[in-house]
């Protein structure tokens, strides 16, 4: 297990920068078998015993890391074995540096996806949060000129939903996102959160009004989505709240602070 997280860390640099080493060391063990009379034979002769001996047994240490294999050189005795196994080593390397790139591009797309995802879905969002507010305007100007509001009633419990559906959406997207990329998309999160502040605002002036006229909209599903909606947006202001100390977040902050203020006149009407 401790092999394969040590295996799974490395970095693309650190596994060419593993591969340049196990070419060095190799190079040398060539080098230092000719003293022991087995050396690597270059045009029918032992690898001399100097620098020119040393800067052959660095090359056919690369070709073969490199598996082209001149045959200009040939190996004898235990640079045989030494052969072989800096043939598995590079392969192995080898291997696991095309695992890297393929990660590494796999985790790009994934990255592109969720960004794309969380786009898709705010503008769905914002589709529904302007759904939302139209209905609740239909309901405001009903409120004020109609003697009973009953249908108004069941028009704004019908018209929650489209409210709940869209920060669901929202907050699902978020989850998905790293807090780098929270921070590459603060101006689209600087646009849903105007817009779910704008949509809760109407919300809480239609409830008013619905106080006003004494209505009886205190009904235990409509409170309960009500309250899901608040809890949901309370969740994605504790996500996008880290963002009013970075250098992106000065407008989000704002918006946060809006929508914080509009939460709170929410569980007041709620109380």
């Amino acid at each position: 297990m401790k092999q394969s997280n040590i295996i799974e860390r490395l970095s693309l640099l650190q596994v060419i920068g593993l591969w340049l080493i196990g070419i060095i060391v190799f190079g040398f063990i060539y080098f230092a078998l000719i003293f022991i009379n087995q050396p690597l034979i270059y045009h029918n002769e032992p690898l001399t015993k100097n620098v020119y001996g040393l800067g052959n047994s660095l090359y056919f240490s690369f070709i073969t890391a490199m598996t082209i294999g001149y045959n200009d050189i040939t190996p004898t005795g235990y640079s045989k074995l030494s052969v072989v196994l800096e043939a598995i080593f590079s392969i192995a390397l080898f291997g696991l540096f095309i695992a890297k790139i393929v990660a590494v591009k796999q985790e790009e797309l994934e990255h592109e996806v969720e960004e794309l995802s969380f786009e898709e879905s705010t503008n769905s969002a914002i589709s529904e949060l302007y759904i939302f507010r139209s209905d609740i305007k239909n309901i405001s100007e009903h409120i004020t000129s109609s003697k009973k509001i009953g249908n108004e009633i069941k028009n704004f419990e019908q018209s929650l939903s489209t409210l709940k559906l869209a920060l669901e959406n929202v907050n699902h997207a978020t989850n998905k996102l790293t807090a780098e990329q929270k921070q590459n998309s603060s101006l689209r999160i600087e646009l849903i959160l105007n817009s779910i502040n704008f949509s809760l605002s109407r919300m809480v002036e239609m409830l008013e009004a619905f106080n006003h006229r004494k209505a009886d909209w205190k009904k235990e599903f409509t409170t309960a989505t009500i309250a899901e909606c608040a809890r949901t947006t309370q969740k994605l202001y504790e996500e996008y709240s880290f963002l009013k100390s970075s250098t992106y977040g000065t407008k989000v902050a704002e918006k946060l602070d809006d929508l914080n203020k509009t939460l709170m006149n929410l569980q007041e009407i709620l109380k």
